[in-house]
């Protein structure tokens, strides 16, 4: 689920000023504070966030998606190491 805009609840005093290389800007905030990044080429899922999803959890369908897509990442990936010991 992508929205144009999040409410989100950012508490920190620091951020991120540089991106590194492969890393790509998913979300800023209106002071133009890096909000979430991802690892481009990752093999696996890769995302950060500078806000506290899991205080959101009750009542963000954002939050949630984020918390669901790493549960499916985790299953995905148990699936792949199981059939690498098989």
């Amino acid at each position: 689920m992508r929205s144009p805009t999040l409410t989100v609840n950012s508490l920190h005093e620091q951020g991120i000023d540089r991106l590194g290389t492969g890393l790509t800007v998913e979300a800023r905030a209106d002071d133009g504070l890096v909000e979430a990044i991802s690892v481009a080429a990752a093999p696996q899922f890769t995302l950060a966030v500078q806000w506290h999803p899991e205080m959101r959890i009750h009542d963000s369908a954002e939050a949630r998606a984020i918390f669901a897509a790493f549960a499916e990442a985790c299953r995905a990936r148990r699936v792949q190491r199981l059939r690498a010991r098989a």
